[in-house]
């Protein structure tokens, strides 16, 4: 069971809503932040392959838009645990 909780209305305005970890979503936040550590490493690897022309080749190139997509979707995943 997934229990949602938001911190109370501040009359701040603030840029991201504020994410509540609970017993109950502890689980999901975990695997979020680890899979989003493990396409850190790959686009870091990434990264280190373009070598000193700092340029990726095709295969590499599309392999960096999917991450971007996959960390999009994370970050969505994210945002409904707020």
């Amino acid at each position: 069971m997934l229990l949602l909780e938001r911190e109370p209305e501040m009359p701040i305005e603030m840029d991201e809503p504020t994410i509540v970890a609970t017993w109950e979503n502890r689980t999901q936040i975990i695997e979020i932040m680890q899979s989003a550590r493990e396409m850190s490493q790959e686009l870091q690897k990434l990264w280190n392959g373009s070598g000193q022309t700092g340029r990726l080749s095709q295969a590499d190139t599309d392999r960096l838009v999917e991450l971007l997509r996959e960390i999009g979707d994370l970050n969505q995943m994210l945002m409904r645990l707020a």
